[in-house]
This record gives structure tokens, sequence and C-alpha cells, in this order.
């Protein structure tokens, strides 16, 4: 598990790395947000199913992670989405942002590969996600 973290360290710190944090000039393009989960339809005396996991679209990257089923950079969303994302913009103020669109397609990708994408798996929804953290504290 802590070897996975520290590979999407690396990751996502060489992408920062190759962004650059200084204003380039150019722009970038925006992710595309994830589709909502169904909910499930009642059984005779149960209750319904609850919606998909990452529904989007989420404001920050914080509440993107809270919403998703991974952990990720440190940040493991539980079952309490409230309490995650307060946790998450003390712990880790720089996903309080604005890239909670792009951190949805990152993450619904992320989740497609059961959580474990190799280096390749997401690299166009980590570049985008890592382009707008990177324009976000210039």
């Amino acid at each position: 598990m802590e070897k996975r973290r520290i590979l999407w360290a690396i990751v996502f710190g060489s992408m920062l790395a190759i962004t650059g944090c200084g204003d380039d000039g150019g722009t970038a393009a925006a992710g595309s947000g994830g589709s909502a989960g169904s909910g499930g339809s009642a059984g005779s005396g149960g209750a319904g199913a609850t919606g998909g996991s990452n529904g989007g679209p989420s404001n920050s990257t914080c509440e993107a992670i809270c919403s998703s089923t991974c952990a990720f950079q440190g940040v493991d969303p539980g079952d309490n989405v409230e309490l995650c994302v307060s946790q998450c913009e003390e712990g880790v103020p720089n996903f309080d942002d604005d890239c909670g669109a792009q951190a949805d397609a990152m993450l619904n990708c992320i989740e497609g590969t059961g959580c474990e994408p190799s280096e390749t798996d997401c690299i166009a929804e980590a570049t985008a996600w890592a382009t707008c953290i990177a324009g976000a504290f210039p």
C-alpha cells in the first residue's frame, strides 16, 4: 500500500514538474466530469440503493477524492464524505481548489482500474488534473 502511494506521489510530482508552476500563457482543456451512478429500486420492505461513487461534479479535489472509492495522496475517502472533505482541506490545503471536474475524471479512471492503475492507465486524466492544480498555485 505504501509503495503505491509513493509511486503516485512520484507520478503526480513529475506531472506538476512537466506542466510547470509559472504562467506560460497557454491554456489547457478541462477534463470531463464523471457520470452519476444510478440508484437501485427498493425491494418489498427494503430501502433503495445509494447512488454510484463519485457521481460528480465535485467543486474541489478534496470533494472528488472523498466521493470516490480510492484512497489518493494520503486522503482516504472513508464512509463520511463531509468529515473526509473537512480533514482533506485541513490536511492537504492545496486540494481545496477549483479542480474538482478534472479530479472527478481522473478518479473515475482510477476506480475503473480497481484503484490499481499503472503509470499509463489514466495519464490524460491525470495530466488535466495536474495542469489545473499547477495553474491554481502560480
